[in-house]
């Protein structure tokens, strides 16, 4: 009888095989925590941005509900007191004085800049803007070519007095080009304006002294007369008021940091004939708000959201009227039946404000 054999693996190399199923089990094991970890990671940044995505409809939904009790504000005011004229009358916190409470956790608060205060760029003529530049600090030579050149780019059909202003230039630039002919949508555009693009800049491109301080003076909104409450004294010195006179308005109007003076308004340029003297008579001055900035902020611990609006009192009937030449109508068809737009809806309501501009702007985190 045959013995039976007896095939055994060496020890190596049952070490070696299971070396390499460990291996194998770490090298799993490895494969599955780097899957895991950049599928937490992903999900943690999908989350953050839906959570992002979330405060800021939250904020934003606080930003417009400040914005209407701040409209409502003001008319209450305009229809109570007969007008918009300064926020002394009692708006300048209307969150306070509509008693308005945001939900917890949540801080709104509201500032204005009335517009009106400035110079109308669209309606400003050609003395009061020279006049207005050499008060800001231009040379008089500058404030005349500065003017030429920005009539040119702003009014169709306005005749150049000096090279600098010809429009030739800008179609002998390397990118040629042409003046717009229509009132400035952007202060921007003063870098392609003749004269402004070197009186307004400095060498690296920013804005310097000067074309700051005309920025501050002017609007790109078009009204008719400049209000006296808010106008600082460069504006009116610009329209032709007395030096000395307007200094003495615009210590009136910001009431300067005396508590026993406070600031004060007029409801009409009469009532500021005291202060202004013979610079009552002045066209182009007025006493009420045509053009409102307001900035709403809402806070919701370091998340900052900003809704900033222009609107305009009126509603839509303070709308320019339309210079458009009429469409031709054939006599033998009837005109179409007039339609109350205030009829298309049962919920249309006659809006106290026309809503020039709106900007929303997620604020830095604090």
């Amino acid at each position: 009888m045959r013995a039976r054999s007896t095939h055994r693996v060496p020890l190596r190399s049952r070490r070696l095989r299971q070396g390499s199923v460990i291996l194998f089990v770490l090298g799993v094991i490895l494969l599955t925590a780097f899957l895991l970890t950049r599928l937490m990671d992903r999900a943690e940044t999908e989350l953050l941005a839906e959570s992002k995505a979330a405060n800021r409809a939250t904020l934003r939904d606080q930003a417009y509900a400040g914005l209407e009790v701040t409209l409502a504000v003001l008319a209450d005011v305009t229809a109570v007191d007969g007008g918009l004229h300064a926020p002394q009358q009692g708006w300048d916190k209307p969150l306070q004085y509509a008693n308005y409470q945001p939900p917890p956790g949540f801080d709104v608060s509201v500032s204005f800049l009335d517009e009106t205060g400035k110079l109308s760029l669209p309606r400003v003529n050609q003395t009061v803007l020279e006049h207005y530049l050499e008060t800001i600090g231009a040379p008089v030579t500058d404030a005349e070519r500065l003017t030429d050149t920005l009539l040119v780019w702003t009014k169709k059909g306005y005749l150049p007095g000096s090279s600098d202003a010809d429009p030739r230039n800008y179609e002998n630039s390397p990118l040629p080009y042409g003046p717009p002919e229509r009132p400035m949508r952007t202060f921007e555009e003063l870098r392609a304006v003749s004269v402004a693009n070197k009186l307004f800049f400095d060498d690296d491109g920013h804005w310097n002294e000067l074309g700051n301080r005309f920025r501050s003076g002017t609007s790109l909104y078009d009204f008719s007369d400049v209000n006296v409450n808010s106008a600082n004294s460069s504006v009116l010195v610009g329209m032709g008021v007395d030096q000395t006179q307007a200094d003495a308005l615009a210590k009136e109007t910001s009431g300067g940091a005396d508590p026993a003076h406070p600031p004060t308004y007029f409801r009409s340029v009469a009532e500021a004939a005291g202060v202004l003297g013979t610079g009552a008579s002045q066209t182009g001055l007025g006493a009420d708000v045509q053009c409102l900035r307001v900035l709403v902020t809402v806070r919701q611990g370091a998340r900052v959201f900003l809704l900033e609006a222009v609107v305009q009192p009126g509603g839509s009937s303070n709308q320019a009227p339309s210079t458009a030449a009429p469409e031709k109508t054939d006599p033998n068809v009837p005109p179409p039946t007039p339609v109350d737009p205030r009829a298309l809806t049962r919920k249309s309501i006659d809006y106290p404000f026309r809503i020039l501009e709106l900007k929303e702007t997620d604020g830095p985190a604090q």
